[in-house]
């Protein structure tokens, strides 16, 4: 017997239902804040690669080039979150007014 069948339908579980972590809901802002935040670290830190890499100087490795180049990703990927959280904020918010009962009066 498979399992899927093994439980009554409103108990099964979709795959392809997107779900969240309960920290992602309770603060859907802190994933683009943290890519952000580490990406100007990151844009910081590549003043000083040299220094605070300096075996990867040795081997040779553009340790300036690495850090910025990880920042500009990490920043990238910071505002795409951002963006992608206030669309589903927008279409969240649209969602539910649209379930809403109108009034019998109106």
């Amino acid at each position: 017997m498979i399992q899927g069948q093994s439980k009554p339908f409103g108990q099964r579980q979709h795959l392809l239902t997107v779900g969240r972590g309960g920290l992602s809901k309770q603060y859907p802002v802190l994933l683009p804040v943290i890519l952000i935040f580490g990406s100007g670290v990151l844009g910081i830190a590549s003043f000083y690669a040299n220094a605070l890499f300096p075996l990867l100087a040795v081997i040779g490795v553009p340790t300036t080039l690495l850090c910025l180049s990880a920042a500009l990703v990490l920043g990238v990927a910071g505002t795409l979150a951002s963006i992608i959280s206030i669309l589903e904020t927008i279409d969240r918010l649209r969602i539910q007014t649209t379930t809403l009962p109108k009034p019998k009066g109106a």
